[in-house]
């Protein structure tokens, strides 16, 4: 169809010498070339994936924790026994592992961007006036933690973070912070087998729910609180409550989330009677 000395090959045509051979092989070298080189730059990432992170220590690789924060690159750090002190927000943009040991305090705010992500393990932080972090984004796993302010919110999740709380400590000091917990902003949460308390003032509570938030509260001891649950403008958030103990006030007021489940809690030593149902596996409220 295409002519004397044209054979067409799907995609391919191919034009016949003098002999009627196909002139293709330079073109076919090309290909192939073209071919190795994809290959190539698809296999680069998976054999540098494949590489275990840098790990570094403070002090060590480097003098302090914020200048580890703000010089390297992503990995894991690993912060000896002390106290490592900033000044201000000390901002974390990248993905970074932060272990510690028992003894390592970091007294100061952290600000974790959009793009950022990683964890938090082992570590304590106490800070005296704001949030211990704040969350504007990326997935974050917090274990083992110790986190204490005395103003704000311990912890500040919203700009849809993935915020992931497992075993932990989040409390107030002397004075109370207003939230253990604040979630806003399309943000999701898990808080998972640990203990908040101590969150104090006019109007606070140890979990605060936002508009257009997903929360799930498990297992958890929730004691020592001015209220235990506060919902702000919150018909379209989900907040889910399973076997935890709670005790004192339990609402800031009569607002409520516009999705509350619960199931398997108790108030002050009485068991709360299970409402709402639980989402499919699909939903993906759980993080990992």
């Amino acid at each position: 169809a295409g002519g004397p000395g044209v054979i067409e090959r799907g995609c391919v045509t191919s034009t016949l010498g003098p002999r009627g051979k196909a002139r293709s092989a330079g073109k076919m070298r090309a290909n192939m070339g073209s071919a190795a080189a994809a290959l190539l730059a698809f296999a680069l990432p998976l054999m540098a994936s494949s590489v275990p992170p840098a790990t570094v220590t403070v002090p060590g690789h480097y003098a302090n924790f914020k200048e580890a924060i703000e010089k390297g690159e992503s990995g894991i750090v690993v912060v000896e026994p002390g106290e490592h002190r900033w000044e201000n927000f000390l901002e974390i943009g990248q993905r970074v592992d932060v272990h510690a040991s028992g003894g390592t305090i970091l007294p100061g705010s952290l600000w974790l961007k959009k793009g950022s992500g990683g964890e938090f393990r082992g570590v304590e932080m106490v800070k005296e006036s704001g949030s211990c972090m704040i969350f504007e984004g990326g997935q974050w796993n917090i274990d083992s933690c110790r986190l204490c302010c005395s103003r704000w919110a311990v912890l500040w999740c919203r700009c849809e973070s993935e915020v992931s709380v497992k075993n932990c400590f989040l409390g107030g000091m002397e004075e109370g912070p207003g939230y253990c917990v604040n979630c806003q902003d399309h943000t999701r949460v898990t808080v998972d087998s640990s203990h908040l308390e101590r969150s104090g003032g006019e109007y606070s509570a140890a979990i605060a729910v936002f508009h257009n938030v997903r929360v799930r509260v498990q297992s958890c001891i929730v004691i020592d609180n001015q209220f235990a649950l506060r919902a702000v403008t919150a018909k379209d958030a989900t907040l889910e409550l399973l076997a935890n103990n709670m005790q004192g006030d339990l609402w800031y007021d009569a607002t409520r989330p516009g999705n509350l489940v619960q199931q398997g809690n108790r108030h002050n030593g009485l068991v709360i009677p299970d409402t709402g149902v639980m989402p499919s596996p699909e939903a993906g409220i759980p993080l990992a």
